[in-house]
């Protein structure tokens, strides 16, 4: 079971399965204009690195609509989500 932590000091979600972190997705909040930049998402754990992605990708979607941010996107890892969640998105 995964779970994310928003580690603002460092500006990046962190994602850990039980004792592990798996994946970091890195990003920049501008408060002027209600908008997040997902800048970099890094798989630190191989294993279904791209399971590890998409998760941390949905949870920070879902972390940036609860607070009504713009969502501006960089990360190549991150497009790749959004383009192929775009029904969902």
């Amino acid at each position: 079971m995964y779970t994310m932590l928003n580690n603002q000091e460092q500006s990046k979600f962190d994602l850990y399965l039980p004792g592990k972190l798996v994946a970091s997705l890195h990003y920049k909040i501008d408060d002027e204009v209600n908008e997040v930049m997902f800048v970099y998402c890094e798989a630190i754990e191989d294993t279904d690195k791209d399971a590890h992605c998409q998760e941390i990708m949905k949870r920070a979607l879902e972390d940036a609509r609860g607070r009504w941010l713009k969502v501006n996107v960089t990360c190549p890892i991150a497009l790749k989500y959004m383009e192929q969640n775009a029904t969902e998105n």
